[in-house]
């Protein structure tokens, strides 16, 4: 068996080895096991820094907050125009050489370097264009994010594409854990908005020293113009997809011409929304997109991956955001004053796309899996500067209205990404569809339930009534979805990992 180490030295590869090659056998079992590792590792961030956020509220002023956010804003913005999607592309690969690898490790790193340098010796010219001096001293500390992400791009790429979710999940968790430590200490210490700083600065560098530790992957000097035109088609796409899903738009526009109140109820909603979706997709979008990326050339075990996958995202996101849109307001009233009221609706409405979205996180998975990157970053370009319009169009007329329109258009474009999935399944649209009939049916179910309290109850306090409705949704769902879909859970449960199912 080859170590981290052999694998690392210099080879000859030809046109028939392959390096860090897709699994073979258990497959399936990784993938579920992988689900469960993504979904921790998607957890543990997510808490982590939300007792960050509250914690640093009592120390810091909005102002710091304000500053480092914009700082942060702008460090982003030049990640998201990287090629640090160029690691997905390997991920993808049938066959992979040093080459490759080696090939779009100098790539990102010294696209990492260069960009850097910029933040060194023009911090102060950007802190004048933007007219506040003292971002200029955080950019060039909060700007060493930048060759730190896109060093780690290619051992990244190694862990997923070998399936070893146990891996990333150790990482994540040992870099959201020291970055927090390093958080909370600075800002008892004293030192203010650095401690933001620093903890952002620490979660980059230790994922990247823990990336290079658990994939055992180092970098080589077999850097070839053919290896990186192998991997540039799906590369830039997959950059491009990646660049859209960072670039936030939508929130200047918002608040150039909204004004702030709006784009504040606006961004309040959306990050419900962003908690939500991070939660099914980050279990669920590196997890389908590893193993249908190893079962491309398996056409049959590829749909029925697919189709488990589908079914665990519609199973959760269905009667998850159904429910959020059915206790929103009452939700926003028990857990916070009246100032944040008005983003009630704009929960609900999100709440309509967040359904969407995680179904979606398996179409993208399958549509960049087989090679077709293109079609789900023009579709998701298309989505975002219909969006722009849309808000351009309609913020005079209020919150609600720019909702309204906002998911209108949402849904209308909705079935491109359908017709590109059923077209990659080879069987209709209608067939695809059909196979979210039980987490529909058990979601009703639960929904009527929740609906009918208030009219059944309608003496009940606004907690009280809350309380209910959430405590109906889990015993109505839970046992509704597990009996309309006991074929699904049985065939789930045959893909758990024992000493006798190894097979794919």
């Amino acid at each position: 068996m080859s170590t981290p180490a052999d694998i690392a030295k210099p080879s000859t590869l030809g046109p028939a080895d392959d390096y860090h090659p897709h699994l073979t056998t258990g497959r399936s079992a990784s993938a579920i096991v992988g689900v469960l590792w993504s979904s921790l590792q998607t957890l543990i961030p997510t808490v982590s820094s939300a007792v960050v956020f509250f914690v640093s509220a009592m120390f810091l002023s909005p102002a710091d907050f304000g500053l480092v956010g914009l700082a942060s804003s702008i460090v982003i913005s030049v990640v998201a125009f990287s090629p640090l999607a160029f690691g997905e592309a390997l991920i993808q690969r049938r066959t992979l050489l040093k080459s490759h690898a080696d090939s779009v490790f100098w790539l990102t790193a010294g696209f990492g370097v260069l960009a850097f340098i910029p933040f060194v010796f023009g911090a102060d010219l950007i802190s004048k264009l933007i007219g506040d001096p003292a971002i200029a001293i955080i950019l060039p500390v909060l700007a060493l994010r930048i060759p730190l992400d896109l060093a780690s791009a290619v051992p990244n790429a190694m862990i997923v594409r070998s399936m070893k979710f146990k891996l990333i999940a150790m990482r994540t968790a040992v870099a959201t854990m020291v970055s927090v430590v390093i958080c909370l200490t600075m800002l008892v210490a004293g030192f203010g908005y650095w401690a933001l700083v620093g903890s952002q600065v620490t979660a980059s560098l230790v994922t990247c020293a823990m990336a290079y530790w658990v994939s055992g992957w180092k970098p080589g000097l077999s850097v070839t113009w053919t290896a990186l035109r192998d991997v540039f088609g799906n590369g830039a796409f997959l950059s491009g997809d990646r660049m859209l899903s960072t670039i936030k738009l939508d929130h200047l526009v918002l608040g150039m011409f909204g004004g702030t109140v709006i784009l504040g109820l606006f961004l309040f909603a959306q990050r419900i929304f962003s908690m939500l979706t991070q939660l099914i997709g980050g279990a669920l979008s590196s997890v389908t997109f590893a193993l249908l990326s190893a079962l491309q050339d398996d056409a049959d075990k590829s749909t029925q991956a697919f189709e488990i996958a589908s079914f665990v995202s519609a199973a959760v996101s269905l009667p998850m955001f159904v429910a959020l849109a059915i206790v929103a307001q009452d939700l926003l009233a028990v857990m916070l004053d009246e100032k944040w009221a008005g983003a009630a609706f704009a929960v609900q409405a999100f709440s309509v796309v967040g359904v969407l979205a995680g179904i979606g996180v398996v179409q993208a998975a399958l549509i960049k899996s087989q090679g077709k990157p293109q079609w789900w970053f023009y579709y998701q370009l298309v989505q975002q500067t219909t969006s722009v319009a849309v808000i351009l169009l309609t913020y005079r007329f209020g919150l609600p209205t720019l909702m309204i329109v906002l998911v209108a258009k949402t849904v209308l474009f909705w079935p491109v990404s359908v017709a590109m999935t059923a077209r990659l399944l080879k069987r209709s649209a209608w067939s695809y569809l059909a196979s979210f009939q039980n987490p529909m049916v058990a979601t009703a179910l639960m929904a009527s339930a929740m609906i009918a309290v208030p009219s059944v109850f309608p003496d009940l306090g606004q907690a009280t009534r809350l309380g209910l409705q959430l405590a109906l949704a889990v015993v109505i769902y839970c046992p509704a979805i597990l009996l309309l879909s006991r074929a699904r859970m049985r065939e789930l449960r045959s893909f758990l990992p024992t000493k006798g199912n190894t097979t794919a």
